[in-house]
């Protein structure tokens, strides 16, 4: 191999490029957050626009449907629809969510201790409960444990109330950033046409050859999180209006708030139902130890229903990926950025997955 100029200058640069990262990690790791913090409301704003997006852009189908060509302000009355319709959604999920919290919160206030410890001296007189107790090793291994968790449980409530001091004393600029966010979304809907036609200018003039493949890549992360969301989104209108009437027709309390948080944390595949479970469970244990066994009992039956015949119909394979992978995404997305994770991480995964499909296909079709 021939050592020419633009080999050794080749060489030179990614020596330099790599002392200096050794040498001014620190400094460049404080610009980066700093220029990542500075620009979170824009991204934040990026990523309201595109859900968004996809509510505005079916209210532009639905005007055009009705008035058979475009009408003036067609772009705007749509924008104003979409915003509307998500304004409407959490004000109805606020304004029935949050009195029953309140109320759930005051009954726990309000439980005498007197009942508590009768409850717990009926549990210790049992038969079978002390037969359990000497299974785990006795009071004193189980008050060991009790103990134990109940320093972890503290721990994490500290840490929680320390959480809300600190948001409460930087409400002030988190209100800023959503405005800067909630500005800046309506700025890229407002002229989402033009944005996308500079971008590929820009992307087609600076990438040459590789600009197909960078839209291809493109379009594919853009189909599978359109997918996710619509896909998900309907799966969990249908699992809370399900659990909703299901609590009415038995007569369980919070029907429908219970309802709106199972559908809530459905959103997140897999591991959201769950989550949405056992805040029900809670609530209904202010009321009855008794309903909240049987709303376990019910949800149990109604997500085997739910996922085996409606999910797959209504659904079905939106996001192309198989369960296995849906379930390592997840853990691994939760791992890295928590909720936000789980979200993103199945349709990042499921685009990884399609890309390396079509690419084995491909290198397949070549070599036969």
């Amino acid at each position: 191999m021939t050592f020419n100029k633009s080999r050794f200058l080749f060489v030179v640069l990614t020596f330099s490029a790599c002392y200096a990262i050794m040498t001014y990690w620190k400094v460049g790791e404080s610009l980066l957050g700093t220029l990542y913090q500075s620009l979170s409301p824009f991204l934040t704003g990026a990523g309201i626009a595109y859900i968004v997006n996809i509510v505005m852009s079916n209210y532009e189908t639905l005007l055009l449907k009705l008035f058979k060509k475009p009408i003036k302000g067609q772009r705007g009355l749509s924008l104003l629809l979409a915003y509307l319709t998500f304004a409407f959604v959490f004000f109805v999920i606020f304004s029935i969510v949050l009195p029953d919290l309140i109320a759930s919160l005051q009954r726990l206030l309000a439980i005498n201790p007197s009942d508590i410890q009768k409850i717990l001296d009926d549990i210790q007189n049992n038969d079978y409960v002390a037969k359990v107790v000497d299974y785990l090793g006795g009071e004193a291994e189980i008050s060991k444990q009790i103990s134990s968790y109940s320093r972890q449980i503290s721990n994490q409530f500290l840490g929680i109330l320390s959480n809300v001091v600190s948001s409460v004393s930087s409400f002030a600029s988190g209100l800023i950033s959503v405005f800067v966010s909630f500005v800046f979304s309506i700025y890229i809907l407002a002229s989402k046409e033009d944005l996308g036609r500079q971008i590929n200018l820009l992307i087609d003039t600076y990438l040459g050859r590789f600009s197909t493949k960078f839209h291809y890549i493109r379009q594919t992360l853009h189909q599978s999180f359109s997918r996710f969301f619509i896909g998900q989104t309907l799966e969990a209108m249908i699992l809370g209006s399900l659990t909703t009437l299901g609590m009415l027709m038995f007569k369980l309390p919070y029907a429908p708030t219970i309802g709106i948080v199972i559908a809530f944390t459905a959103l997140i595949p897999v591991v959201g139902a769950y989550i949405g479970v056992a805040i029900g469970t809670i609530l209904i244990m202010t009321q009855s130890i008794n309903q909240a066994i049987f709303f376990v009992v019910y949800i149990v039956i109604l997500q085997q229903f739910e996922g085996n015949l409606i999910y797959p119909r209504v659904v079905g394979g939106s996001i192309g990926l198989p369960g296995m992978w849906v379930l390592l995404s997840i853990t691994v997305g939760g791992a890295l950025a928590g909720i936000l994770g789980m979200l993103v991480a199945v349709p990042i995964a499921a685009s990884l997955y399609k890309l390396l499909k079509d690419h084995i296909a491909k290198r397949q079709g070549h070599l036969n």
